[in-house]
This record gives structure tokens, C-alpha cells and sequence, in this order.
């Protein structure tokens, strides 16, 4: 029976972020990224974009809307995670501001 090799991974960047209408790179494009996780812990929604900042003028340009969780930092707002994207990710608000959690697993 051969055998397999699985691969370690790391948390790499834990950084919690505050989201304004003028958008955020919270994550930087990196090759090795291996899987990565944004969580909404704020109380208004939050535009994810990946490769570009997020537009929501006349032409609406974001990849996923998190949901706001039902109080600050109550654990419950929405969560993305994506594996194998390197790609860098950026993030932003409609109107006022929120806060997320971006982490990035490498290995």
C-alpha cells in the first residue's frame, strides 16, 4: 500500500479588521495560501472582492456579501472559506462599518 503524505498547514495571518466604505486588502495575494477564512463580527453587511476592491457604485462588482451577525462580536455574522485561492482578497461596506476576522492557512 503506498503511502500518502498530507501536507501541514499554519495559520499565517489572524487579523481582525475594521470595514468602512472605502475598501480594505485584507488578505495580500500569496501562492502558498493553502485555504482562508473571513467572519463578519459586525453589525452591517460586508462586500468580499478577490483581486480587486469591491464596487457597489453604479456597477455592483463584489464575489460574496457576508451577513452581519445580530450583535458586535456575537460570533454568528457570516462566514466564507475558500480553499486553494491565492488571490488577494479585499473588503468593504455599502454604508457605515463592520468588523471581520481574515485568516489565511499556508502549508
Amino acid at each position: 500500500m503506498p503511502t500518502i503524505k498530507t501536507a501541514q498547514t499554519k495559520i499565517d495571518v489572524d487579523t481582525v479588521y475594521s470595514v468602512s466604505t472605502t475598501a480594505t486588502e485584507v488578505l495580500t495575494a500569496d501562492r502558498d495560501r493553502r485555504s482562508l477564512s473571513i467572519q463578519n463580527v459586525g453589525t452591517t453587511k460586508v462586500y468580499v472582492r478577490f483581486g480587486a476592491a469591491p464596487a457597489m457604485g453604479g456597477s455592483k462588482y463584489f464575489s460574496y456579501i457576508l451577513n452581519p451577525a445580530s450583535g458586535s462580536e456575537e460570533g454568528d455574522g457570516g462566514v466564507l472559506s475558500v480553499d486553494n485561492c491565492g488571490s488577494a482578497v479585499y473588503v468593504a461596506t455599502a454604508s457605515g462599518t463592520s468588523t471581520i476576522i481574515a485568516t489565511s492557512f499556508v502549508g
